[in-house]
């Protein structure tokens, strides 16, 4: 059963490669480029774990935060690798009903300012979106809205020797930050994404048929790019009375 669509496996990898900076031919790897494959090695082996300790039974929110945290990892280890600003995106393009809230999108900061995509994206699964509503700058107070992209920073390169913006990739989208080693710029904040359906046109979604607080997932994102997954609703802050078809 594939849960996750494209496979996290395929584009950490990818992205990694893509990420590092073009110049003079590397003879060997640096100590950095090397920390940061075994960084993604790890980071793929936990994520196959928790695929086959939830095979049967995973699909939803609890198949969508470990791709989440994959792609969280993956721009952690992008800055890192590029010794550069990476951002985590996830798109807040109303008008693209496939893209909305669902497409994840890594990107790091070139020398000249422009943000170069580091892969080609992924996508949380069918039915699962990413909440405004309950991801917060500083998860514990419950305070502050995840920032959305302005201006020249929506426009995404493919390469960083392109001329010309790509407009599948550009656009409105929601981000987290890291700098150049890897540490969060906002350390306290959360990710929460939940199970349920997109009216057309609609700006947030309505939790599904089991609508509780059991139907959101997530995680905590620490100073060093480090992140903590919610074991239990309460950790969320989902209210108690929150049921199918309210708006997250």
């Amino acid at each position: 059963m594939n849960y996750l669509s494209p496979s996290p496996t395929r584009h950490l990898l990818g992205s990694y490669k893509a990420g590092l900076r073009s110049g003079s031919n590397r003879h060997a790897f640096t100590l950095v480029e090397m920390l940061v494959v075994i960084t993604i090695i790890t980071i793929l082996l936990t994520i196959g774990a928790m695929g086959l300790r939830n095979l049967g039974k995973s699909s939803g929110v609890s198949a969508g935060v470990p791709l989440a945290e994959a792609a969280f990892a993956e721009a952690r280890a992008v800055s890192v690798g590029n010794g550069t600003t990476s951002r985590l995106l996830i798109s807040a393009d109303r008008d693209d009903s496939e893209k909305y809230l669902r497409y994840m999108l890594v990107v790091y900061e070139a020398d000249d300012g422009r943000w170069i995509a580091a892969g080609r994206g992924m996508y949380l699964p069918e039915g699962v979106y990413f909440s405004q509503e309950y991801s917060k700058l500083n998860h514990e107070d419950g305070t502050g809205e995840i920032p959305e992209l302005t201006g020249s920073d929506e426009e995404i390169y493919l390469r960083e020797d392109s001329g010309v913006s790509n407009d599948n990739l550009s656009g409105p989208y929601f981000y987290y930050q890291f700098n150049s080693e890897g540490i969060a710029n906002d350390a306290g904040a959360s990710f929460v994404c939940g199970a349920g359906s997109l009216p057309p046109g609609a700006e947030f979604p309505r939790a599904g048929s089991g609508g509780g607080p059991k139907n959101f997932g997530g995680f905590m994102i620490w100073s060093k790019g480090t992140t903590s997954i919610f074991r239990h609703p309460d950790q969320i802050d989902i209210p108690s009375d929150a049921g199918p078809g309210d708006e997250f």
